[in-house]
């Protein structure tokens, strides 16, 4: 069950629940149907209805979704035109499933996954050296996107504070990094 918000009495907004595999159940058809006209084929029109629902089912989490029907309709014509733009780049191959094949592999590798390993432990390390005051402004501005003014009103600290905390802590990364790095 996701929140999302309905209009009730006016403009007041109050929070209700929708059951995703209810929507499967109602609109999974209609959804193939729709995207069935703007595809090429029934079977990529019955992947894309999957991934729709897929992707409503992973924000769940994420977002308050106003409307389960409409938000899958808006991600299946954006799956519609992403997999139709594959589409026409693949056309100028003679062999698609051999140019697939050829296209770098974005996994990173062993060792690019033990140096961001080895990376992320001496931030976490640089970061334990801090006082919590300053480990919250570090967290408050990287992980929760938040701005100095923002932080400031939530420590009770002054927004050139929070930004001297923050100055102090990346210039230590920066330095312990170029360090391990030598």
């Amino acid at each position: 069950m996701i929140a999302r918000n309905l209009r009730d009495r006016g403009d007041k907004a109050r929070p209700v629940t929708f059951d995703v595999h209810d929507l499967f159940r109602r609109h999974s058809k209609e959804l193939t149907r729709f995207l069935r006209r703007r595809v090429p084929s029934a079977d990529v029109a019955a992947d894309l209805t999957q991934e729709a629902f897929l992707a409503l089912w992973a924000a769940r989490s994420r977002t308050s979704i106003a409307d389960g029907h409409a938000y899958l309709f808006r991600t299946a014509t954006n799956l519609a035109i992403n997999h139709n733009r594959r589409q026409r780049i693949l056309s100028f191959v003679d062999d698609p499933d051999t140019a697939l094949a050829t296209l770098a592999d974005e996994t990173p590798s062993a060792e690019q996954v033990l140096l961001s390993r080895q990376e992320l432990m001496i931030v976490y390390a640089t970061l334990k050296e801090f006082p919590p005051a300053h480990r919250a402004v570090f967290i408050l501005s990287r992980i929760d996107g938040r701005t100095f003014a923002e932080i400031g009103r939530m420590l009770d600290i002054q927004p050139r504070t929070a930004f001297g905390h923050m100055v102090r802590i990346l210039a230590r990364m920066k330095l312990r990094l170029d360090e391990a790095r030598r």
